[in-house]
């Protein structure tokens, strides 16, 4: 017999780790675009997939958006680390 969820539960299955990961790298990205803590952008950037088909479309534009945001970064490692991403 199946135990019923709760509804504070996760969307994701807990046995699919790809899904958990989609909504980790989701999350990392509105966080990368909206803190501007200098060591939180460091620590998330070089773990976010930057290529707009690792997400869903509505969040294309944040995906542009973080990345204009890192080439423009005052930060030199930023600014670096966004190259070799988008071009690896």
């Amino acid at each position: 017999m199946r135990a019923e969820t709760s509804s504070t539960e996760s969307p994701a299955e807990p046995d699919d780790p790809s899904a958990l990961m989609r909504e980790w790298h989701q999350a990392a990205l509105r966080e990368f675009v909206s803190n501007e803590h200098l060591d939180v952008r460091r620590c998330i950037l070089p773990v976010l997939p930057l290529w707009r088909s690792a997400y869903p479309p509505e969040l294309h534009d944040l995906v542009d958006a973080a990345v204009s945001i890192a080439r423009s970064h005052p930060d030199g490692y930023i600014r670096h680390r966004v190259e070799r991403q988008v071009r690896g």
